[in-house]
């Protein structure tokens, strides 16, 4: 079941309005329709380049929590109970120096190695690489002011993507919270 929180006599959200919210299941079909969402709000209005880091960005977070944010992995155990439905809250928002997002979900907490930088990075080889584990290194690399914390039982996870036509923001003097990963 996909859930959208737009006015019944709405089927799209108006283009051009500085912030989209979007309450979804943790599902891909929920997370395809969210990220055409957010491109077509967002569309125009900020660089083409800011857009395509934001999908790329908002693509491997909620894909992260549609497939392991359940607690059983991509697939659920056979014979064990079946995966629970885990609901996404997404905001972004639209502002002088790019796209501000917040993802929060109700399921188990993150791992907190997620967001520690890796001891090393993946060998560059073609024939070292394997599918899957870079999507965390992606994250940090695309974001700014990256950090979550958990309350209340949900992850929240929030960032900056700078625009990139030499708007980029102001980094925080790293003041704010202990948390804060890949200010820089």
């Amino acid at each position: 079941m996909i859930r959208v929180s737009l006015p019944p006599n709405r089927s799209h959200p108006p283009r051009g309005e500085p912030m989209f919210h979007r309450i979804l299941d943790a599902d891909t079909t929920a997370v395809q329709q969210a990220l055409m969402d957010v491109r077509a709000r967002f569309e125009g209005t900020v660089p083409d380049d800011a857009l395509a880091r934001t999908e790329l960005v908002l693509a491997e977070v909620l894909n992260n929590i549609a497939q392991h944010g359940t607690g059983t992995g991509k697939e659920p155990l056979p014979g064990g109970p079946p995966r629970r439905t885990v609901t996404i809250h997404l905001t972004v928002t639209r502002h002088a120096g790019g796209l501000a997002c917040a993802v929060t979900d109700d399921g188990p907490p993150l791992p907190t190695d997620c967001l520690a930088e890796p001891d090393h990075l993946p060998s560059p080889e073609l024939s070292a690489l394997r599918a899957g584990g870079f999507g965390w290194v992606i994250i940090r690399d695309l974001t700014r002011s990256l950090f979550h914390y958990r309350e209340m039982n949900r992850n929240v996870l929030c960032f900056n993507i700078p625009r990139s036509d030499g708007g980029d923001m102001p980094v925080p003097d790293g003041g704010a919270d202990s948390a804060a990963v890949g200010a820089a």
